[in-house]
């Protein structure tokens, strides 16, 4: 076992994740990831999806949970090369014209709890690439008054661009979420916290020994910290925050509840409408508070949880 695997291990450890549990995360890290995707609505149809890929031969699943999600059988994705078929989605004109949006479920989770509706105004706090941002208004016809934020210019670009690919409405600001002025206000708060990223964790390659380390995890902390206090200013009374992370390490997710809990935040009794069985084993609902699931072949490791302004 090398140095990065056992480092790995030991924040698993200290998460209070017992062994069956390790080893049902660190198969799942190893597991070969099938492609997924959902429908964006603005430019297209479930239906009509569904005919192309049959033309195509290409099977597939649906997930009861997820609304417009496609789950593609034995077709696995690796930089947009499938290695299972030779076959690229991205070479598609469903694709190249923003009809699909390749995307995680376990990504898509937190728009079906932050639950998005017409004239709602809503804030995506970290919001680049865009997965989010479009996804919200693909499921609302545009017609949110939406708000996506992001640091960073290349990063900020590729919000840009996912937007104007997929027909999504949104103001687009290229600045520090902390930066925006207490006298915006939002009904609702998706915050998709940068993080370690331990729910996604490529175990086959190399880079992630480099990238996943002691002081990238305490910056994300600190981070998280920062975000769920300003948020705290923009929600509206009685406002609905989403707090997410790719990240499976306690410190940046239960902590961080706890943090918000202290911080003007209550838990929203709003039920999750989800369950255990709808995830990958090891995976969990706390009915009121997160959900938190293990990754495999076809889920990501994840944190969701919902609070709301008190």
């Amino acid at each position: 076992m090398d140095t990065a695997h056992e480092f790995l291990i030991e924040k698993l450890k200290e998460s209070e994740y017992s062994d069956k549990e390790i080893e049902l995360i660190i198969n799942g890290l190893s597991a070969k990831k099938v492609t997924t995707f959902r429908v964006n609505e603005l430019k297209d149809d479930i239906d009509n999806i569904k005919d192309n890929l049959k033309k195509l031969d290409i099977t597939f699943t649906e997930n009861k949970n997820f609304k417009n999600a496609i789950i593609l059988n034995d077709y696995y994705q690796k930089d947009g090369v499938d290695s299972g078929t030779g076959l690229d989605i991205t070479t598609f004109s469903i694709y190249k014209e923003g009809h699909i949006y390749l995307q995680s479920l376990s990504s898509m989770l937190p728009v079906y709890i932050l639950d998005p509706h017409e004239k709602e105004n809503i804030l995506d706090m970290c919001a680049a690439p865009g997965s989010k941002t479009t996804m919200i208004q693909s499921l609302c016809k545009n017609k949110v008054n939406l708000t996506a934020v992001e640091l960073h210019k290349d990063r900020y670009e590729k919000l840009n661009y996912n937007c104007k690919k997929q027909g999504a409405n949104a103001l687009l600001m290229n600045i520090n979420a902390l930066d925006l002025n207490d006298m915006f206000k939002f009904d609702k708060i998706l915050l998709d916290a940068p993080c370690s990223g331990s729910g996604t964790l490529d175990l086959s390659c190399d880079r992630y020994k480099k990238t996943f380390t002691d002081d990238l995890i305490k910056k994300c902390v600190t981070t998280q910290k920062k975000l769920i206090k300003k948020s705290g200013k923009l929600l509206n009374s009685g406002g609905v925050l989403i707090y997410s992370t790719c990240s499976l390490l306690k410190c940046e997710n239960e902590d961080i509840v706890d943090y918000a809990l202290e911080n003007g935040f209550d838990i929203d009794f709003c039920k999750l409408k989800v369950s255990d069985n709808s995830f990958s084993e090891g995976s969990s609902v706390n009915e009121n508070v997160y959900i938190k699931i293990f990754p495999d072949r076809i889920w990501e490791g994840f944190f969701v949880a919902k609070l709301h302004k008190k």
